[in-house]
């Protein structure tokens, strides 16, 4: 037997080998949550005990990956798990026209949906706690006329990471993100409104009940109410938007 031609020279393993395999494992378990912000590069390497240089490399291999982005400042996000080959395309879609975004807020109806009723079958009391103080926020934006955006879509995330299914926080942050131009708009218009920011309060209300009393027959017709709404809004902000 030839060992020249079987047997390959074991290669000991780069240090940014290792953090792009610690990484992309924290990504996968879901200890890392889509749209996360990672500690700054000085705190990581230290947490690490890694150089920058070769965390730099690493975080710049998980970018290539998809997993990350690297945005100005160095200020580092976790990405959705979907490929540009899928990502690129449909933002293009969606900026084709009005009714294009309103076909992927379609899919969000069933993400969403879906999402609130396995939250009602699985949310734990720390999340639930959770999703009390984003709708206590809400509350407090609404008595003080602020927008109010934020705590919305951080209540929809925060029902998804509710349903312990990696693959739907991920699906679901992809959708948000394609809409997410959308979603100021109709904020900064239609739902700027105070009689429509207190319908989506007490809608909101509703979907944490019916999560608390773990119900996923009342949940998914509070989700579907809330979203029938926000749709019938989301056109008229978009058509006003067109004109």
């Amino acid at each position: 037997m030839n060992d020249d031609f079987i047997f390959i020279p074991v290669k000991p393993k780069r240090i940014s080998e290792e953090i792009v395999k610690q990484l992309r494992s924290l990504i996968f378990s879901g200890k890392l949550q889509p749209g996360e912000k990672l500690p700054p590069e000085r705190e990581l390497a230290k947490s690490l005990n890694v150089s920058r240089v070769s965390l730099r490399e690493a975080l710049n291999a998980l970018q290539g990956m998809g997993l990350i982005e690297i945005q100005q400042g160095n200020r580092t996000f976790v990405r959705p798990i979907t490929t540009r080959s899928i990502y690129d395309p449909l933002v293009s879609f969606c900026k084709q026209s009005p009714q294009n975004f309103l076909q992927v807020f379609e899919i969000r109806k069933i993400l969403d949906i879906g999402s609130v009723s396995l939250a009602a079958e699985r949310a734990k009391p720390k999340q639930i706690t959770k999703l009390e103080m984003i709708v206590s926020q809400m509350a407090d934006d609404l008595r003080n006329n602020r927008l109010g955006a934020k705590p919305d879509l951080d209540f929809h995330l925060e029902i998804v990471k509710a349903t312990e299914n990696q693959v739907y926080n991920h699906l679901a942050t992809t959708v948000y993100d394609l809409l997410q131009e959308e979603m100021r708009i109709a904020w900064g218009g239609i739902f700027n409104n105070s009689d429509s920011k207190k319908a989506l309060l007490k809608q909101h209300i509703r979907i944490i009940e019916s999560i608390k009393s773990h119900d996923p027959k009342k949940a998914r017709q509070a989700a579907r109410e809330h979203l029938e709404f926000a749709e019938k809004k989301w056109k008229e902000a978009l058509l006003q938007n067109t004109n």
